[in-house]
């Protein structure tokens, strides 16, 4: 079971745990998942039929679910966290 707690840094610079019960919803983790790939937000919206301006909401909704600065951080603390599944084939699009 991955651990989802989050430190955050009070007024007088203590570090405190605070556990967070992240939940992704099943469209937040197919973004996420195929974004960690290397893939646009363009390149997703066509792999799932949505608009790119979809996607960039999702990835949003993750970063601010993650309290993550920016999409790279994001990323990265899905991966830290255990929050990514393995990437279902027909998500996988060969550059051939």
């Amino acid at each position: 079971m991955p651990n989802n707690s989050v430190r955050f840094r009070g007024k007088g610079g203590n570090v405190s745990d605070h556990s967070v019960n992240l939940r992704l919803t099943i469209r937040e983790t197919e973004v996420v998942c195929l974004v960690a790939r290397g893939m646009s937000a363009k390149e997703v919206a066509i792999i799932l039929a949505i608009a790119p301006c979809t996607v960039e909401r999702h990835v949003e909704n993750v970063r601010l679910k993650t309290r993550t600065r920016n999409r790279v951080h994001m990323i990265a603390y899905v991966i830290r966290n255990g929050m990514l599944p393995d990437i279902p084939s027909v998500y996988i699009v060969d550059a051939a």
